[in-house]
């Protein structure tokens, strides 16, 4: 964990933290479960968006 420098660990906070309120507040306006998926926004970058798109997106193609 040495190799990376104080910057980078900020850089990560940062995404996570973007990462996490674009998914809670997407979530909120379609009416998800925006707690949970803002939740699962904080785990990593950028596996939790690409589940939470391909979910949500599937759902509204099979509503219609």
């Amino acid at each position: 964990m040495d190799t990376i420098a104080w910057w980078g660990y900020r850089l990560l906070a940062v995404l996570v933290l973007t990462q996490a309120l674009w998914i809670f507040h997407d979530a909120r306006k379609r009416g998800e479960n925006a707690w949970l998926w803002g939740l699962l926004g904080l785990l990593n970058v950028p596996s939790s968006l690409l589940v939470y798109l391909l979910v949500t997106r599937r759902k509204k193609r099979d509503r219609n």
